[in-house]
């Protein structure tokens, strides 16, 4: 099935854009890149499962330190995918039916991850209309911890990405998540009050787990295969993908100097560090009605204007080679 959403609270026309192109002169584009197709939400989520699943399988078959090693690099992938997700349903783009669209990213991406889609969703709409000022979120958080501002010295990035690497800033991650969480939201202590839908599925999706893991001895699994690589690995991937999207300076009447799209990334980066086109993110904040999947035909179109400087908001891959991100964040003190 489809059909175009419904407007969303945050619309196109918010966003803070340089004159470089004419906004009107795509709008006939946008409309047809803004329909979501329900198959490829559904299919989305259903192919992550399936890649955790079988990564456990293949665990619980080979039982080695090195298996569970390599179980837990991948699975810390689909962790980040699930949180790519729970932005798409953010924005209403995984399911054409409202209500259902969060049921599904509840259940399937948020729960799991320990997010709700409400709570995000409301922080990630002050995000898109208050991008790197006073009143986005995501800009104050970076202000009060250094580990979140780039670019750095070589050596310096490492050093933040060991650290995540190794549960060092797991504590600060977490506060980051708590107006996103269900646990936070029901102590008041951000984001939205939760529902009664929501408290309803989320005991519901509780019970089923400890259920579940109860019945098949999986505590171990879940501990080091989910809890331990969500904290560590996974929020390594987050904090390259997070510092590349944007620059935590003070904004500019220009969104388009705050918030970049990495055009040409490998598939090594769309699997660890970009899932589902995470990597055209001025694209998406230019034009927010536009799903993932066409998120690549908007960076085309909007490559015939004069809108990418290269270097600045525009880089070719995330990790190699001089156009890339990682030789912009590694650049402090290099002539």
């Amino acid at each position: 099935m489809l059909a175009v959403p419904e407007p969303l609270s945050l619309d196109d026309s918010e966003a803070v854009t340089s004159r470089a192109f004419d906004r009107r002169a795509l709008t006939a584009s946008v409309r047809e890149l803004s329909v979501v197709a329900n198959g490829r939400g559904l299919w989305a989520v259903a192919r992550q499962w399936l890649m955790i699943a079988l990564s456990v399988a293949f665990v619980v078959q080979v039982d080695r330190w090195w298996a569970w090693v390599l179980a837990a690099v991948v699975i810390s992938t689909r962790q980040h995918a699930l949180l790519s997700l729970v932005h798409e349903a953010a924005h209403f783009h995984l399911l054409t039916n409202r209500k259902l669209n969060d049921v599904v990213a509840d259940l399937l991406c948020a729960f799991p991850t320990n997010i709700t889609t409400e709570g995000y969703r409301k922080e990630h709409a002050e995000h898109h209309r208050y991008v790197n000022t006073d009143r986005d979120p995501y800009w104050l958080t970076a202000q009060r911890d250094h580990a979140w501002m780039f670019p750095r010295t070589r050596w310096g990035t490492v050093l933040v990405l060991l650290g995540d690497m190794v549960g060092f800033f797991t504590l600060s991650h977490l506060r980051i998540v708590i107006p996103w969480s269900y646990t936070g939201r029901s102590m008041g202590k951000g984001g939205p009050p939760v529902s009664r839908a929501e408290h309803i599925r989320y005991v519901l999706w509780l019970a089923g787990l400890i259920t579940f893991l109860t019945l098949t001895g999986g505590w171990l699994y879940y501990l080091l295969l989910w809890s331990v690589p969500s904290l560590t690995l996974m929020m390594m991937a987050f904090r390259i993908r997070a510092v590349v999207e944007h620059p935590f300076t003070p904004a500019s009447p220009d969104e388009t100097h705050e918030t970049r799209d990495v055009a040409a990334a490998t598939w090594f980066e769309r699997f660890f560090i970009a899932p589902f086109n995470a990597s055209y993110h001025l694209s998406h904040h230019l034009f927010p009605s536009v799903p993932y999947y066409h998120l690549p035909a908007l960076h085309e179109r909007l490559k015939q204007t004069e809108l990418y400087r290269p270097g600045e908001n525009h880089f070719q891959t995330y990790l190699g080679g001089e156009k890339s991100a990682w030789n912009f964040l590694t650049s402090s003190g290099r002539n």
